[in-house]
């Protein structure tokens, strides 16, 4: 369908410009974007700050808890910013409507972004973070049993590393991962046609996508490893039901819905959504794009479905 016309005056924006931008002004520039939802906060039971010591660094979470005795299920929060840019900051608001509306504890991970911290380490920091909420459930107020994780972009593909690590590893229980717009094949391996489709003029562009993997990998034969692109694993079976999203109008929207196919072929129960009109990024703006707020509605639905329905 048309791309929806709300979006015509961001995309006026030149995104190839901000890209050439120093680094820290990149991060502003990013960070002052996301505007749209921060008109008002969302009032939820209580919000705390805590850091977590990993290998990787001393890392900050930010533990939203419903209203409520609890404990209560978990939902785990990885932000996006093609690893790097991006800040718990950025998804306060979508993740305070998430603990409303799934009535659930959202814990937001801030792990270190690239280029100073290259892969692997931000998947060794965010599993090491799950790890640390699973095995402090019960001082978080949280159910062991009910922890499902997720993000949007890059959030949505550490989401799926760590849900592959949980089911390898066998250290701790994901029952749910919900992955939206998410890159899962970094190189581009498995020839998404929507990467030649919507290369251009959709905020983030091929080019773009390079860009940032060159920041990610310390190199490019790195993208073959499933911990960078967890498409390109070998067993999908036996992972988390998932939830997948994708937008007409992004260049990653292939490798998200081959993901959902391929969790689907291997038996997991897999929930794939597609919306038009939209682009990367959509999911952020809840104040601006009915989609948004459908998107989150649809999060919030299966979360409940996935917690409370036995």
């Amino acid at each position: 369908m048309p791309l929806n016309p709300k979006l015509n005056k961001l995309l006026e924006t030149d995104f190839e410009k901000i890209y050439a931008l120093p680094l820290d002004q990149q991060r502003e520039w990013y960070a002052r974007s996301w505007d749209d939802c921060k008109e008002s906060i969302v009032e939820v039971g209580s919000v705390n700050d805590l850091i977590v010591k990993t290998s990787v660094r001393d890392t900050l979470i930010r533990v939203y808890h419903p209203k409520g005795n609890g404990p209560h299920p978990a939902f785990i929060w990885i932000h996006g910013g093609g690893f790097v840019f991006g800040n718990i900051e950025v998804y306060d608001s979508v993740c305070r409507r998430i603990v409303n509306n799934a009535n659930c504890t959202v814990i937001s991970i801030e792990y270190g972004l690239s280029p100073e911290y290259k892969f692997p380490l931000p998947v060794e920091e965010c599993y090491e973070t799950v790890k640390w909420v699973s095995d402090h459930a019960e001082k978080l107020n949280i159910l062991a049993d009910k922890i499902s994780i997720g993000g949007d972009s890059v959030g949505g593909t550490l989401s799926a590393v760590i849900s592959q690590l949980s089911r390898d590893k066998g250290e701790l229980k994901i029952i749910y991962q919900v992955i939206i717009n998410a890159m899962l094949d970094l190189l581009g391996e498995t020839k998404p046609k929507s990467r030649v489709e919507n290369a251009e003029g959709y905020r983030i562009t091929t080019k773009g996508i390079e860009w940032f993997v060159r920041q990610y990998l310390n190199e490019l034969s790195e993208a073959n490893n499933p911990l960078a692109s967890p498409l390109l694993a070998e067993n999908f079976a036996e992972l988390p039901a998932a939830c997948i999203i994708t937008s007409e109008y992004d260049p990653l929207r292939d490798e998200g819905e081959l993901y959902a196919q391929r969790l689907a072929a291997a038996g997991v129960n897999v929930y794939l959504k597609r919306y038009n009109g939209v682009i990367h990024g959509f999911f952020n703006m809840q104040h601006t794009l009915e989609e948004a707020r459908d998107a989150l509605a649809l999060v919030c639905t299966k979360l409940r479905e996935a917690f409370y329905e036995d």
